[in-house]
Order: C-alpha cells, then structure tokens, then sequence
C-alpha cells in the first residue's frame, strides 16, 4: 500500500496553471527525487503534500497512520533553547519516563510504599527504556551533529546565537533524528559543504525509509535517488533507476515528445483548413462541424521546451584597476576572537578563485572582511584603486512582500518600467512573475531577480556567496558561462565542487 498518492491535481497560482492532472504515489522505503526548472512548482507541490495549500483539483491521500516530516516545519521554535535540548526533544516521552523511573526508585527505597510495587513498575520502565535505545541515544546524536559539522560548544548554544546555516543544520538534524515514514526536505544541502553533502547522501542512502527530496544539486541526486519524479508539461512523470537512468530515458522521453506535438500540430492545421474549406457549404458542412466537435475536446500538448524562466545572465566591465587587484597579508578575521590562522594571498588582475572550507569555518567572515562590512582583527588587505566590486550576498535581507519589479526598482529608481521589465525577462522573471510577491516565488525566481540587480552594475570584480543556491541545472550553466566571461577578477564561495572546479584558477582552502 502506498504511503502517499496524489489523484489528478490542479492547480492554479494566480493566471498561471501549474499543473493539470498530477498524480504520483510514494511506497514504503522509495527514495525519491523531485526535479524541474525554476519556477515549475516544485515547492508548491511539497506546500499541497503536507497540506499547508490545498489543490483546486483532485485529491492528497495520506495513509493513516504514515508518519512524515518537512525541514521547514521546523523554523517555528524557540530559538532561546540550546541545540542540545532542541534535538534531545524528539525523546521528550523516553526522557519524561526516565524520570518517572527515578521517581519510582526513590519512593521505593524510603521504604514509605510499597516496595514490590514500586520496584517492579520502575524495572518495567527501565526495560522499556532499553527496548527503545535510550541508553545509546547520546551516541546516536553524536554521530549525526559529527557528519553535520557541529563543534561540542554549538550544541551547547541557543538556536538564535547561530548562523543561519548551523540553524538550517539543526533542523535537518533533528528531521533526521526523529526517523519518520517519510523524510520530505526542499534543498537540505544549501548550507552545507562538500564533506557533509556526502555524509548526508550516505545517511539517505542507508534510510530504511521513504524519502522526498528536492535539491539542484546533480552530484547530490546521483547519489541519492532510485526513484525520480520529473515535472514539466504541467504533469509528472515517473522514473525508477538511478539518476543517471533517468537522464539518459529523459532525454528519449523528450524526443519523442516533440515527435508527439509536431504530429498533433499537422493533425489540427489539417483539420482547421478542411473546416475552413467546407463549413459553409451545404453538402460538407456537417463533416466540418463534426471536425469541429472533435477539436474542441482535443486535449492539445503544450509545446515542448517551452521553459518558463530560462535564464541569460552578463555581467557588465568596467575597465582594468592593474596587474595586482588584491593583497591580503597576515590577515586575521573574526568576532572578537580569531576565526582562522592569519590569511595571506595575491590575486591577479583577470584570476578567479573559489574559496573553500567546511561550513561555519569564516567563509562568509572572510568576504565581509575584506569588503568592508566588518572590521579585520589583525593584518590587511589592500584593493587597487578603481576597484568597482559587485557583490552577491547569500545572507541579503529581502521584503518577501515587494514584487522583483519593485526590488529592482528599489536600486534603479531612474530605470523605466519598460526596462526593469526587459532586465527581468533576461535574466528569467517574466511576464506576470515580475508582479508578483517574492515570497509567492521559487527560490531560483527570487536568486534570479537579484541577479537581474547584478546585471545592470559595472564592475572589474564580481564576489559571490553560494550563487548556485535554488538555481536549476540551465540557470547554473548559464551562470557559469556569464562569470566565465568576465574580464575582471572574481572570488566564489560555494559548496558544489561541479559548478567551481572548471571555472577558478585556483582555490584557497581555509
């Protein structure tokens, strides 16, 4: 029996249909992928699974019982309690019985009860405790906020004290931990780095049970998926294999589609030229009516590779600065107290690096650093005058309330509105999506017209925090070719070692 079927589903987000007639089941112990281009409903199918949206259309069926649980459910707690406690949580029933147990032997050995009783209610808690693995639990957490690379004084820190990505990787840990029937997580690798994107996809892999991701990442779906769940066309199609199989059938898939379409198009320029032809006359004119009927019912394809959002990204230069753009020597950074030993290197006019290190090490401390943002604790850096810098900050804060006009209006408030709207269109946020609320986009649509931001600034040196964060696999290449264009110097921060590796010419390792 499945765990969860969708029947037909329809869905309509404003004047846009996302979906005609979806249905998709997951089984016990399936681990599943959801992919698409930005834009196509990935997030809002994941919001009408767990029932924070309800579909215009047909029906979500949970089997009874079936347990599941969504990473972003989880940003509704207190942030004041320690991660610790946050995780522990998940046992708060075999922690309140440990106490009870305590109790129990307490009383008992008074001597004010009755002592059998007492005894053996308190044993019979013990062995229950046993039964469930309460005495191994502080190993069990230890080996999962280990893989999630978390140091013992983070564990021992209130949630609000933290980044936001070690509070993203507090509440994929606990997800983890709390073992339900079904895992659904929306992009679980953003905030992590290479070594724990390859704990997490040796985690999911060894899951008994079943599993939803949504993720851009390749390299991590690769890994991770036996069963994919394609959407485009306004449907879903079901792949069983590996990731790479899907791929390779996908691409048949397409093909024929496209065979499919251009067949039904001669199919109906046929028809519609014989009803032309003889609708007014006398002796073919019920023939053409009939026709006609027949047209009108005719489920008609969307046309293939029609792909909303598809990106175009450039990044305008301004002109050369010198052969030497930035010195950084014997450079300390951090809150207070060092974060790493002290920086040194010299990048060269036209170089790009990538900079590298495990989550939480001073990536992010490193580029406000040298930006300007906060001050260095020792040693220097020096920019060549000139230096025009266009910068992509992961941790931009955004009024998910203005539309992506209105937020590029916000910083071109000379520009058009014909123009903001031509930047939108190039960089994929058209039409309708350029008026509507970033927090009713995708994360790709909302990267996208921050990008839009970036493309209209002059620059001779781009710096970028996890650029490819929510971007879809045509985004990321499209991207990759704009920043490998550019003429200026570039610093890269980012987890996902397919998309730097060809680019940079060399990385720095903190």
């Amino acid at each position: 029996m499945a765990l969860l079927e969708l029947n037909n589903i329809e869905f309509n987000y404003s004047d846009k249909e996302l979906y005609k007639g979806v249905s998709m089941r997951i089984n016990p112990g399936e681990h599943c992928v959801l992919v698409g281009v930005n834009g196509c409903g990935k997030t809002t199918l994941l919001s009408l699974i767990i029932g924070e949206m309800r579909p215009d259309k047909g029906s979500v069926n949970w089997t009874p019982h079936v347990s599941w649980s969504y990473l972003d459910q989880q940003l509704k707690v207190r942030q004041d309690m320690p991660v610790y406690e946050y995780l522990y949580g998940v046992w708060k029933d075999l922690f309140d019985k440990e106490k009870e147990m305590e109790r129990l032997y307490m009383e008992a050995s008074s001597g004010e009860g009755d002592y059998e009783r007492l005894l053996n209610k308190a044993m019979r808690l013990g062995d229950e405790l046993n039964e469930k693995g309460f005495y191994s639990l502080q190993e069990k957490v230890g080996r999962l906020t280990d893989g999630l690379g978390f140091q013992k004084e983070q564990l021992e820190q209130p949630l609000h004290i933290l980044s936001s990505g070690q509070r993203e990787k507090a509440y994929l840990a606990k997800m983890l931990l709390e073992e339900h029937d079904v895992l659904i997580m929306d992009e679980p690798t953003n905030f992590l780095d290479q070594s724990q994107v390859t704990w997490l996809a040796d985690y999911l892999n060894s899951y008994e049970k079943a599993f939803l991701v949504v993720s851009h990442d390749e390299a991590f779906l690769k890994r991770i998926a036996k069963i994919t769940f394609v959407l485009e066309n306004k449907t879903i199609t079901r792949y069983k294999g590996t990731f790479d199989e899907y791929l390779i059938q996908h691409e048949l898939d397409k093909e024929q589609y496209q065979k499919d379409y251009a067949a039904q198009q001669r199919y109906i320029k046929k028809e519609e030229d014989f009803i032309a032809k003889h609708i007014v006359r006398a002796t073919s004119s019920r023939a053409a009516k009939s026709r006609r009927a027949r047209l009108e019912h005719l489920e008609v394809m969307d046309a293939p590779g029609k792909e909303e959002g598809r990106a175009n990204f450039n990044f305008p230069f301004t002109h050369h600065v010198g052969s030497k753009p930035l010195e950084v020597n014997e450079l300390v950074i951090g809150y207070g107290k060092p974060l790493l030993d002290p920086i040194s290197f010299l990048l060269k006019q036209g170089q790009k690096i990538a900079v590298l290190g495990q989550n939480g090490v001073g990536k992010t401390t490193f580029l406000r650093t040298i930006l300007g943002d906060i001050p260095a604790l020792d040693g220097s850096f020096k920019w060549l005058d000139g230096t025009v810098i266009n910068y992509f900050n992961q941790d931009e804060k955004i009024d998910l309330n203005m539309t992506p006009f209105d937020y590029v209006k916000s910083y071109y408030p000379d520009m058009t509105n014909t123009e903001i709207r031509t930047i939108l269109g190039y960089v994929g946020v058209r039409k309708e999506l350029a008026m509507r609320k970033m927090k009713e986009l995708s994360g790709g649509e909302v990267t996208k017209a921050r990008f839009a931001v970036m493309c209209k600034k002059k620059a001779n040196f781009l710096v970028f925090d996890e650029p490819t964060n929510h971007l879809d696999q045509k985004a990321k290449d499209a991207l990759f070719a704009a920043i490998e264009r550019f003429e200026g110097g570039v610093i890269i921060v980012s987890h996902e070692k397919d998309f730097y590796d060809d680019l940079v010419d060399y990385e720095l390792n903190f």
